[in-house]
């Protein structure tokens, strides 16, 4: 009985000696039980040398994510077995970890791989159009739908948006407000057409009888998702009809502060809103129309005790999660006019953050039925007409951030031609001058003259006197009737009483003879009609059919309109062949460069996109004949302007962003020169002047010549501090020091990054300069420089 113990303890060691050289055969099977595989693979030391090699050769869409799991979750596992793992070799023991591919479970198994480029992968789930991005660089996935919507206790509603790719909004006959469809709560069908680059697929909520096609295509810098609208088909539109689309809403979704990293919205400047965990204290998300308020259609309430928001003026918005240092920007490239920007911090709604444009083709408005007998729900009496054409750029790596997704949209930018007329302009100062207002007399109105053409003459020679070497020039209120009542500005009549046409040649020689360049404002969209009656029948109507008209809270004028977009096309062309034939070589554009909406017109509905259509073919035309600034132009005009002034150092501040960033700035070095809004009506000019220096902009200043408090009785009232004995010192202390920067980083320098720690900053530019600043109320340190509070230090390039 001895002998057979021992012959059956034998035969158990051969048996073990043999499986450690038969663990390579086991691995072929690791797909049938995952634990296991990764057990196997982990003891076995002999083999791992040679096991990554083929894996990353065959599998090249998760390389990196296989490394990073393998050094993190099989650790914690071998900590219970460890006799047996200090009989192994440390070392050896974690490189099997390394052939397993645990990472492999961030791609669920109902997704296939349909796309890539040099850095990402693009991945489907047919049945619900829903996308994943894998970073090929390090593994890093942005889902764009949640991936474990069972463990969440939102309604059907909220369900069915975050596990659609592709969601529509739909109007049912005439209804207060929009119906949801998506692929969970909607009978619906997808049919695919593949492609080398991604994929078109044909939907059909068979429900609702509607139908379109989406294409989804890979480019180098990251996807374009496109929504023809000629393929959208409604075979009952009576019954149901397009309202909305969203094109990958939740793409990068974060939930309730699990991850590091932010969105990224578009106001002012741009501003960021962190993903951490809220704990339920915002209750309204970020929701703006692009471009502004649709006067035409949404109702806009005046005041002249609050400051307004800032309008959106690029279309972007995005993601970063800095954690796993992957993110994206949605661009959109078309759909603009009608599009609105919307994010989501966690506890508005959902536990969940997430940023996204929604596309809106009709909507429901209150329809008057005369003064006595209401209102009634109407909707567009057509759809909008654009295509969605929506891209996502995609950055990794060190460029996963929101300055390197600004950089990737300046490049985007310039790829599209959006600053083709930019010029290589050297670093000036913006002076705006205010000619002529009016104000009311014993019969009538007189003129106040808060600057002639020869007080003006007298500042730029003042000012060079200063050192003041470059001046961008600027004069509002110089034609008759002045800045408010001379709108819009549609003949060269330059005022008497400023000097009439002589004074203002004058004035234009005495600036060419300095080396600057005059321009004057135009307003080719406001309507004055105590100046203007007969331009009354041009003035712009709402969807209702209502005229439109805005309160001024001023003295003399209470009521401004707007021209119907065709009226002002004539007063546009009208104007430019004034000025060109009157000697004078640029022009400044303001009011179409700020509005866009739905309008009613020769009983017709016309939409935002005709209107923008009309207002790039002024600024066009200006752009051909004289040089054009245009003043805080919406992202579709840029290519038509010289200059652009008036653009936010700063945003909106609303309760839930966590940091104002520089994206607009970021995006517009070294392409266009952009001047500041006005100093001079600056709380905190030290601190003002730490972002012009932070953001490479050019500063603005508006001035008089007399006391602005003659304006009191005036339409400028608001006008509170502009006399320029009160800011000559100043403007020339900042062109120094700002000139003095703009040499260091060069006239056409760009930003190449942004990045912030608490209050300190540092911004680099191309030639290798580093600026350096502090924001904070205490000095402090960065990279090891040290700063005192609310100061700066530039780096140049050569490290002095």
């Amino acid at each position: 009985m001895l002998g057979r113990y021992k012959l059956l303890s034998l035969v158990l060691a051969l048996a073990m000696l043999l499986s450690c050289f038969s663990v390579p055969a086991l691995a072929e099977d690791a797909e049938a039980t995952e634990a296991p595989a990764a057990e196997e693979t982990a003891v076995q030391v002999p083999e791992a040398p040679e096991a990554p090699a083929p894996e990353a050769t065959e599998e090249p869409e998760v390389p990196a994510a296989e490394e990073t799991q393998a050094a993190e979750a099989p650790a914690a596992e071998e900590e219970p077995a460890g006799e047996e793992a200090d009989a192994e070799e440390p070392e050896d023991a974690e490189e099997p970890e390394e052939t397993e591919e645990p990472e492999a479970s961030l791609i669920p198994e109902d997704y296939k791989q349909v796309a890539e480029n040099s850095r990402f992968n693009l991945y489907l789930k047919e049945d619900t159009l829903a996308i994943i991005v894998e970073s090929k660089r390090n593994g890093a996935v942005l889902y764009s739908t949640v991936q474990d919507p069972d463990n969440h206790k939102d309604n059907a509603t909220w369900k069915g948006f975050y596990q659609s790719g592709i969601v529509m909004e739909y109007i049912q006959e005439v209804q207060a407000r929009n119906v949801q469809a998506d692929f969970i709560n909607n009978a619906s069908e997808i049919t695919y057409k593949y492609a080398d680059n991604g994929f078109t697929a044909h939907v059909n909520f068979t429900d609702l009888e509607i139908e379109f096609d989406v294409t989804v295509a890979m480019t180098e810098s990251g996807l374009d998702v496109t929504l023809p609208q000629d393929s959208i088909v409604e075979n009952n539109s009576e019954m149901y009809a397009v309202a909305a689309f969203y094109l990958y809403p939740f793409l990068g979704y974060s939930y309730l502060g699990q991850d590091e990293g932010y969105l990224i919205i578009p106001d002012g400047q741009g501003a960021i809103i962190d993903l951490k965990d809220n704990e339920g204290r915002y209750s309204s998300p970020f929701d703006k129309q692009v471009y502004g308020t649709n006067i035409g259609l949404d109702d806009v309430v005046y005041s002249d005790m609050s400051v307004p928001a800032e309008d959106v003026i690029m279309p972007v918005f995005g993601m970063v999660h800095t954690d796993k240092q992957i993110g994206f920007l949605g661009v959109i490239e078309e759909g603009d006019f009608s599009a609105h920007i919307q994010a989501y911090p966690n506890g508005v709604r959902m536990a969940f953050d997430w940023v996204c444009a929604k596309y809106n083709y009709r909507q429901v408005y209150s329809q008057p039925m005369g003064r006595s007998a209401g209102t009634m729900a109407a909707r567009l009496p057509r759809a909008r007409k654009f295509d969605i054409v929506q891209h996502f750029l995609l950055e990794d790596g060190d460029t996963a951030s929101y300055a390197g997704l600004a950089v990737a949209y300046r490049n985007y930018l310039i790829g599209k031609g959006a600053f083709a007329s930019a010029e290589n302009r050297q670093f000036d100062v913006q002076i705006d001058f205010v000619g002529l207002e009016r104000e009311n007399y014993i019969l009538g109105k007189t003129d106040v003259v808060m600057t002639s053409f020869e007080q003006a003459s007298d500042i730029i020679t003042e000012l060079t006197s200063k050192g003041v070497e470059h001046m961008s020039l600027v004069y509002r209120g110089w034609q008759q009737n002045g800045l408010t009542g001379g709108v819009p500005t549609n003949s060269f009549s330059p005022a008497k009483s400023l000097g009439g046409k002589n004074g203002l040649k004058q004035l234009r020689e005495r600036a060419a003879m300095m080396g600057s360049v005059l321009a004057l404002e135009a307003d080719v969209l406001s309507l004055n009609v105590d100046t203007h009656p007969t331009l009354l029948y041009s003035a712009l109507k709402r969807v209702t059919s209502e005229t439109w008209s805005r309160p001024t809270f001023g003295m003399v004028y209470d009521t401004l309109y707007y021209l119907t977009p065709s009226a002002a096309v004539d007063q546009g062309n009208a104007i430019i062949k004034g000025l060109t034939d009157g000697g004078i070589k640029a022009i400044s554009l303001t009011g179409i460069t700020q509005l866009l909406s739905d309008y009613y017109y020769h009983n017709e509905f016309h939409d935002a996109g005709e209107m923008a259509a009309a207002f790039a073919s002024i600024a066009d035309a200006a752009n051909s004949s004289l040089s054009t600034t245009l003043t805080s132009p919406n992202a579709y005009l840029w290519r038509y302007a010289d200059a652009v002034s008036d653009m936010p150092i700063g945003g909106s501040d609303y309760t839930y962003t966590d940091a104002e960033i520089p994206f607009l700035a970021i995006a517009m070095s070294g392409q266009i020169p952009y001047y500041a809004e006005y100093t001079n009506f600056q709380a905190n000019t030290h601190e003002f002047l730490m972002h012009l220096i932070e953001q490479g902009a050019r500063p603005a200043f508006l001035l008089t010549w007399e006391d602005p408090i003659e304006l009191q009785n005036t339409n400028s009232s608001g006008i509170y501090s502009s006399r320029y004995e009160l800011y000559g010192d100043m403007i020339a202390e900042w062109y120094v020091t700002l000139s003095d920067l703009h040499q260091t980083v060069g006239h056409q320098g760009v930003i190449v990054d942004h990045q912030r720690e608490g209050d300190m900053v540092c911004v680099t530019w191309d030639n290798g300069t580093k600026v350096y600043l502090n924001f904070g109320d205490y000095a402090g340190e960065m990279d090891g420089v040290a700063l005192e509070s609310m100061s700066y230090k530039v780096v140049s390039g050569n490290g002095r």
